[in-house]
């Protein structure tokens, strides 16, 4: 895993259910403020996901340091602030989450505190391993049948992930449109699985615990010679596979 730190996050006492959250997470990243800043303010799909230019929403714009983007309507609002400092020939970052909760406030804390740390995990990864290079990003669902508690055990046993297997080890792996290939296993807990090939980086999530189905994420760098669209029916298969449902 990365040294990024954990996620904070603080809620007020008493809340309704449209209270507000704030989610904080700092930690050094392995890049110059520069590099930091065009992987957070402009190239988002190469480790998170399609978003509009930070710019568009921004109320604060000070690069590469301090970028706060801001959606609001009514007492409604949704806000990111970034905050990047050199340090140590890398850089140092400070991330703030923060919004209402309109609907199931619970559910959608845990799983934005949660989903936090592996993402900043992976812009990590991202800014270390591939940074820089072409990119090109997939989501797919898995079928209905991951909404369970069994949560991501039958992609575990379908990466042959064992109980002993530690972050940071490798395994071989038989992936969709590649087959087999040496991949490092660079996060895994209870929600979330980070794989990391020579040009590619897979992060699966257990949304089955916020009452979703499991996502895969595929996030490939450099040329490739497989059509995005092939990429997406054949991990869809797999997924469908692995968890014995309807793709």
């Amino acid at each position: 895993m990365s040294g990024v730190e954990p996620a904070h996050s603080h809620r007020q006492e008493g809340r309704k259910m449209s209270d507000k959250f704030r989610i904080e997470h700092e930690g050094p990243l392995p890049a110059v403020p520069e590099q930091v800043w065009l992987a957070v303010t402009r190239d988002s799909e190469a480790w998170l996901m399609p978003s509009e230019p930070m710019k568009d929403t921004a109320i604060v714009w000070d690069p590469p340091y301090r970028c706060v983007a801001r959606e609001q309507s009514g007492d409604w609002f949704h806000q990111i602030e970034f905050q990047i400092e050199a340090r140590d020939g890398g850089s140092y970052i400070r991330y703030v989450h923060s919004g209402v909760f309109e609907d199931d406030w619970d559910t959608q804390y845990d799983g934005a505190r949660k989903h936090t740390g592996f993402y900043m995990h992976t812009l990590a990864e991202y800014l270390k391993h591939f940074q820089g290079r072409p990119y090109r990003h997939v989501e797919v669902h898995a079928p209905p049948t991951s909404a369970t508690a069994a949560g991501l055990q039958p992609v575990r046993t379908a990466l042959g992930i064992h109980d002993t297997t530690e972050p940071g080890g490798t395994l071989v792996a038989a992936l969709p449109t590649i087959g087999e290939v040496e991949a490092v296993l660079d996060f895994h807990n209870e929600y979330f699985i980070g794989l990391r090939t020579s040009d590619a980086l897979y992060r699966f999530f257990g949304r089955n615990f916020f009452g979703a189905p499991v996502v895969l994420g595929a996030y490939q760098y450099g040329a490739q010679d497989v059509a995005l669209e092939t990429v997406a029916d054949e991990w869809t298969g797999w997924l469908a596979d692995v968890f014995g449902g309807a793709a």
